[in-house]
């Protein structure tokens, strides 16, 4: 009692033209592989593969867990990789995730099953994490502090390109004689090209070479790293499946928070207490709390992730219930949003160096937030494009106003030889936005938009309340009348708007703590205010 079968069985075989075709797949179409496959891949191209989905899928339930459980790998890998790029080899590392990368497009573009795809994407995910922490570690490492802000500001900048064009390429794949494979093996096409530089190009950067292979192996947390990664999981799966798969009363759902707790309490005390691995090895730079700017840059980034992924997500879903987008469309829809986004992480990158002062970004970057989305919970199917434009232009300028700027200041601020564990708080302070905001916006639009039908329509089971919650293009959507159709729409709409309630609290509380930030010229400044940390 209490589930929902939302599961996907291994019925799906591999037809000649290279089509998935599924013979006993739980209560999805017979296209269920083909379907998630080509929504996730309209968003494979982007420059990081940060996991943020633009077209909206035919089984919500199987793609929000795809996404839920790489976003726990990409947050493992991001805290991980953090530590390992100031032991490690830089350079070699970099390349190491480059290929694994590769090695997760093949797995996705060859799968044959579900499953199978699955382990795909969660290998990009280490893969992709991996880069990106890297391209934040090389910038960080060569790069002064006045130039810093600005190439940093460049990562955001070449993402957001490849979240538009990547729904478009993706979509277009799909659409195609080629098939939603190809939106995988092209990641191939693009590493030829772009390797010859990597190699060539790339300084060879190694932080301990005092060190062998087998003494770097020893510094890594590998108990932490198995409690994080068990944990992480954990909350995952409570999160992806609460009032989904799992009702929240029921028996699964409360082991799996009560797990969460345990495992969180005992990665808290490791970290604290661990026998063998010294304070500054251990997986969470947990002194780092110690310090109120820190605390406060780390929850900033945590609500600009969350707000970034949450639009990215939800817009294209709003269009698509509205006004029957269809794939091709959510790169064109997300336009306003990624352009507000560029501007202000690049007027961020190329002022702040200059001006010195990072608590007026984060002031005017988290009202911007908070501001677009109390904008956005007024949305209707009314709503002119126009408004919806103008709201997400608003979030997009709040992520970029200081997207970044975090990873400058902290570096700023922290001895030179706590860069790396900079680097790791900042990027585990991202990803934790990412999966738990994304992952609360999930259920609160699922939960509220299954209520919202059964009381609209008192004849629809609540199997077929969740299908109606994943498009218009639904079998249970066609089937209704177009009165019915209407309300729900109506209800659909609705729950997305209590999706960025959901923001307005995120931003809310970024505001509250930006103004509390150091009003002193950090950037460009010989000065690291945090230097009396102690680390035992």
């Amino acid at each position: 009692m209490g589930t929902i079968n939302t599961s996907v069985h291994s019925g799906i075989q591999l037809s000649e033209e290279g089509k998935v075709q599924t013979t006993v797949v739980g209560n999805s179409d017979n296209e269920k592989l083909r379907a998630d496959a080509s929504e996730i891949a309209g968003s494979n191209n982007t420059g990081d593969d940060s996991d943020q989905n633009t077209q909206q899928p035919k089984d919500a339930i199987t793609t929000r867990t795809i996404r839920g459980f790489k976003g726990v790998v990409i947050d493992y890998m991001l805290v991980n990789s953090g530590r390992a790029y100031g032991i490690f080899n830089v350079k070699w590392m970099f390349l190491s995730l480059v290929i694994l990368f590769e090695v997760g497009s093949v797995v996705c573009g060859a799968a044959p099953s579900m499953d199978a795809f699955i382990v795909g994407r969660v290998i990009q995910g280490v893969g992709a994490s991996g880069c990106y922490s890297g391209a934040i570690t090389y910038i960080s490492m060569t790069t002064t502090t006045h130039e810093r802000p600005l190439y940093l500001s460049g990562i955001v900048a070449t993402w957001s390109l490849g979240s538009v064009v990547g729904p478009v390429i993706g979509g277009a794949f799909a659409q195609s004689s080629a098939t939603w494979r190809w939106a995988f093996y092209i990641n191939l096409i693009v590493a030829a090209i772009t390797a010859p530089g990597l190699i060539l190009c790339l300084p060879n950067i190694d932080p301990a070479k005092e060190l062998t292979f087998k003494e770097k192996l020893r510094t890594q947390d590998w108990i932490a790293m198995v409690i994080f990664l068990g944990g992480s999981t954990a909350v995952a799966m409570a999160l992806t499946f609460g009032g989904t798969v799992y009702a929240f009363n029921s028996g699964p759902e409360i082991a799996l928070w009560t797990v969460s707790g345990v495992l969180l309490i005992a990665f808290i005390l490791i970290t604290i207490y661990h026998p063998t691995v010294p304070f500054k090895d251990r997986l969470y730079p947990l002194h780092m709390m110690k310090s109120i700017e820190l605390n406060i840059l780390h929850y900033a980034i945590f609500a600009a992730a969350g707000t970034m992924v949450t639009t990215l997500y939800y817009t294209p879903l709003l269009f698509q219930f509205t006004r029957n987008d269809g794939a091709l469309m959510a790169g064109v829809r997300l336009l306003p949003f990624l352009g507000g986004m560029i501007f202000f992480s690049v007027l961020n990158g190329f002022l702040m160096p200059k001006l010195g002062y990072h608590m007026p970004w984060y002031v005017l970057g988290t009202a911007l937030m908070l501001i677009g989305s109390s904008l956005m919970v007024t949305v209707n199917t009314t709503t002119s494009e126009a408004h919806i434009y103008g709201y997400t232009v608003l979030l997009g300028g709040g992520c970029g106003s200081y997207f970044t700027a975090g990873f400058s200041v902290v570096q700023s601020i922290v001895p030179v030889d706590e860069l790396s564990n900079a680097i790791s708080f900042m990027a585990t302070g991202q990803t934790f936005g990412q999966i738990i905001v994304l992952g609360l916006g999930g259920s609160v639009f699922q939960n509220v938009a299954v209520k919202l039908i059964t009381q609209a329509l008192p004849n629809v089971s609540a199997a077929d309340a969740i299908e109606l919650t994943t498009g218009t293009s639904s079998s249970a959507f066609e089937a209704l009348s177009s009165e019915n159709q209407t309300q729900v729409i109506e209800q659909l709409t609705r729950a997305i708007r209590d999706v960025f309630i959901v923001l307005v609290g995120t931003s809310g509380l970024g505001f509250i703590g930006s103004v509390f930030l150091s009003r002193r010229k950090i950037i460009g400044s010989q000065t690291r205010q945090l230097g009396s940390l102690q680390v035992h």
